[in-house]
């Protein structure tokens, strides 16, 4: 082999070498950690990102305050309480139109508005289970009869709402009529359950009376009471003498309306 040949060959053999060389200095630099501009590197929107999250921490320093609070448990002021509810007496608890529930506050709804109704009967002038609806249209101070809910005389009349899921029920209203007659409305007893059995259902609790003309009741349920469906009652006969129809203590359940008050679960 001549001369020029070792020439050639240890020349490329330097070459590779230093070849290999780079390429092993490349990677190992490529993969090497930069922290001196590691903001750079993550784009302005990572900056904006912390930038942002402290001014938040900063400008609301009640926000570790309260993360750990909850209702029933002691405060110095409302501040201290979760969402929804108040300082009272040195411990959180709900506003008052809210309702405490798996230690949250949920904001009190009327459950029955624009739901199904159903009553025990009509009276003859209207055909079966016309007016019902009227019970939850969501109209007080009604003076047109037709817009009002009337059950025939019967000795224990009643209506049922189905309120279309599981309701946690803190209290009923009853609107009575403006018109007239409001001292038919008496005894009438409320229930909350899953089931339209009377017996099957828990007692929220009964207004006695006798009502009077446009009169408001609201009945407290004392507990709260799970279920979907609500019944008002008149339990006992009347004592009305001045109508034909009410003879042998036949009542009448005529309302405006019908709120009941809770939260869906």
């Amino acid at each position: 082999m001549s001369w020029r040949q070792w020439v050639f060959i240890v020349t490329i053999g330097l070459l590779l070498v230093l070849g290999l060389a780079i390429l092993i200095s490349s990677v190992t630099f490529l993969h090497a950690p930069n922290n001196d501009v590691p903001d750079r590197c993550a784009g302005p929107w990572k900056q904006s990102l912390q930038e942002s999250s402290q001014g938040e921490l900063e400008t609301n320093p009640t926000t570790s305050a309260y993360v750990d609070t909850l209702l029933g448990d002691s405060c110095s002021g409302d501040d201290s309480c979760p969402e929804n509810s108040v300082c009272e007496s040195g411990q959180c608890s709900c506003n008052p139109t809210y309702i405490a529930h798996s230690g949250k506050c949920y904001k009190v709804l009327n459950l029955a508005l624009g739901k199904a109704v159903f009553g025990s009967s009509t009276i003859p002038s209207r055909k079966a289970t016309e007016g019902w609806e009227n019970a939850v249209d969501g109209r007080t101070k009604v003076r047109d009869f037709n817009l009002i809910f009337h059950t025939g005389f019967e000795l224990y009349p009643w209506l049922s709402i189905a309120l279309g899921g599981v309701g946690l029920v803190k209290n009923i209203t009853l609107y009575n009529r403006i018109d007239n007659y409001g001292r038919w409305l008496h005894d009438v007893e409320t229930r909350v359950g899953n089931s339209s059995d009377w017996s099957k259902m828990s007692t929220c609790g009964t207004f006695v009376g006798p009502s009077k003309t446009g009169q408001i009741h609201t009945i407290e349920c004392g507990t709260l009471l799970a279920g979907t469906i609500v019944t008002a009652k008149i339990v006992k006969p009347n004592y009305i003498k001045d109508n034909p129809s009410a003879r042998g203590g036949r009542n009448s359940l005529v309302l405006e309306e019908v709120v009941v008050e809770g939260i869906f679960l």
